[in-house]
């Protein structure tokens, strides 16, 4: 019997129920063509343990370095050919996101693709462009747990573990800037996303702040990031972010992104 198609990689170091629930919903999906990878940081609370048994369940335990260098191992030992990172606490969105994935496969072959995500805590979907830019990714990051990835683009290249925070943003950055990879959109909310996590801590605050700054400077010129700063100062983001957030404007703002995104209500 072949590799799977997908790899659904959880990393965990004491989640607690949190694992269980992602793990279950993933079973659930309606494409079956998928092993789960449970890469454990040795938890003592017994969460590990209480995983149902099925054949497409792996576990892998052991010590490591934090968030990204466990992602890593996951990624060495990944035996499907398209990895989807799904943290505890966040699921697929129904039981179909999955199988909208493999179709998106089918029809535009590739090594990135992406989604849009229902948003737990704004109680919002939040849209995507379909066209992914230099400005995209200087502007903004798509959520990890709606972004499927190759197999190969990330045995290649994993994530940087100088970035304890932010090494998500900066791996989507390397890709679509430095390799030149051009994501696919998948026309369907892929994720449901707990919202928060460790990069909205005010504790983090500024060492995100410093990452950022390095990851910008990495990628973009100093003349291409004060275009994208003045761009972005025209279409007030703060006001934006605002409204985004407010629970009565919220819902109005993101049918209006919608619209100019050109994307289907769901």
């Amino acid at each position: 019997m072949g590799n799977p198609r997908f790899s659904v990689i959880t990393v965990c170091y004491n989640p607690g129920q949190a694992l269980l629930e992602t793990v279950n919903r993933t079973l659930a999906q309606t494409c079956t063509d998928f092993e789960i990878l449970v890469k454990d940081g040795l938890s003592t609370d017994g969460s590990v343990e209480r995983l149902p048994e099925d054949s497409r369940i792996r576990l892998l335990r052991g010590k490591d370095q934090g968030i990204y260098d466990a992602m890593n191992v996951a990624i060495g030992e990944a035996r499907g050919d398209y990895l989807i990172f799904m943290n505890c606490g966040d699921w697929f969105y129904d039981g179909n996101a999955l199988q909208a994935v493999s179709d998106a496969i089918d029809k535009t072959p590739g090594v990135l693709y992406y989604g849009r995500i229902y948003n737990r805590r704004e109680h919002h979907i939040t849209d995507y462009p379909r066209e992914i830019t230099r400005m995209t990714c200087y502007r903004t990051m798509i959520c990890h747990q709606a972004m499927v990835f190759s197999a190969a683009l990330l045995k290649a290249r994993g994530y940087d573990l100088s970035y304890r925070i932010l090494g998500d943003r900066e791996l989507f950055m390397y890709l679509v800037c430095e390799k030149k990879v051009r994501p696919v959109y998948v026309d369907a909310v892929l994720a449901d996303y707990e919202g928060g996590g460790e990069s909205s801590r005010p504790e983090h605050a500024a060492r995100n702040a410093a990452d950022k700054r390095r990851m910008l400077d990495t990628y973009f010129p100093k003349e291409e990031q004060l275009r994208y700063k003045l761009r972005m100062a025209l279409t007030f983001p703060k006001l934006r972010r605002a409204i985004a957030h407010n629970p009565k404007l919220g819902r109005f703002y993101y049918g209006l992104t919608r619209r100019l995104y050109g994307l289907k209500k769901k």
